[in-house]
């Protein structure tokens, strides 16, 4: 079970550092810049870029997901935690 935990602690990690890189392209600014507890909308993604960052994410882990994903989870912390509770063999389904 252990082994479990740090394989979605790492998943997670990765999610989120893919997602920094990914919303520092679409706002011109350096994945460093970017903090995963601060709302997206601080960085000026508007619904275009939120339905287009969706799209990005499902075509990334080959998952469907709500469109209302990004105001759901503001944050890449929290866009995170939900993505990498998703993915299967997370044991949570």
């Amino acid at each position: 079970m252990t082994n479990q935990i740090a394989d979605t602690q790492d998943t997670e990690a990765a999610l989120k550092d893919w997602l920094r890189h990914r919303i520092a392209g679409y706002v011109g600014r350096t994945p460093e810049d970017i903090r995963t507890d601060v709302s997206l909308s601080n960085y000026g993604l508007d619904s275009v870029y939120a339905l287009t960052l969706v799209g990005d994410i499902e075509d990334h882990l080959g998952l469907t997901l709500e469109a209302t994903l990004m105001w759901d989870h503001s944050t890449i912390d929290a866009l995170g935690k939900t993505l990498a509770g998703s993915l299967p063999g997370d044991g949570c389904h």
